[in-house]
C-alpha cells in the first residue's frame, strides 16, 4: 500500500497542477473557462509526466473531479479520481482534495492531508510569482463553467 500511496501522490500533484495552473489572473472582472477549454489546455492533453494519460477535468457544482491513467514500465495501470473543492481566502485560490481514489480505492485521510499540504504549498507559490495579494474574490463551477471573479483594482 505504500507504493501505491507514493504513486497516488506524486501523480495527483502533478496532474492537478499542471490543470489548475490556468491563466485566472486577467484585466477584466471575471473569468470563465468551459469544460471544453479545460480539458483543452495543454497541460491536460499533455501531462508533464509521460506516465500519466488520458486526463480528464469533469466541472461539477462546486467541484472539479480529475482523472487519469498512471502506467508505469512494471505494473498494470492505475485508473486515479480525484475530487478537489476550491475556496477564495485573503484574494486567493485555494484547492482542497476531498477524496482520491487509486484502481476504486480511496486514499486514507492520512494520504489526503498529505496531498492537500502539497497542493496548498505548490499552488501558493505559482500564484504568488502570477499575481499580488487580495486579487480574487469569488469562484463559482458549474456543470460546464469555472468563473473566477476578481476584486476591482485601486
Amino acid at each position: 500500500m505504500s507504493i501505491v500511496r507514493k504513486i497516488l501522490l506524486g501523480s495527483i500533484l502533478v496532474v492537478v497542477l499542471g490543470v489548475l495552473a490556468v491563466p485566472v489572473f486577467a484585466q477584466d472582472n471575471t473569468r470563465t473557462l468551459t469544460e471544453q477549454q479545460i480539458n483543452s489546455a495543454y497541460r491536460v492533453t499533455n501531462p508533464a509526466r509521460r506516465i500519466i494519460t488520458n486526463v480528464r477535468v469533469d466541472l461539477q457544482p462546486g467541484q472539479a473531479v480529475i482523472s487519469a491513467t498512471l502506467t508505469y514500465r512494471r505494473g498494470n495501470p492505475i485508473q486515479t479520481s480525484t475530487v478537489l473543492v476550491p475556496s477564495v481566502s485573503n484574494g486567493r485560490i485555494y484547492w482542497t482534495v476531498t477524496s482520491a481514489t487509486a484502481n476504486g480505492q480511496p486514499a486514507s485521510a492520512e494520504l489526503l492531508a498529505q496531498i492537500n499540504t502539497s497542493i496548498t504549498t505548490s499552488w501558493r507559490n505559482y500564484v504568488r510569482q502570477q499575481a499580488p495579494t487580495g486579487r480574487v474574490s469569488g469562484i463559482e463551477i458549474t456543470d460546464t463553467d469555472l468563473t473566477v471573479t476578481f476584486a476591482a483594482s485601486a
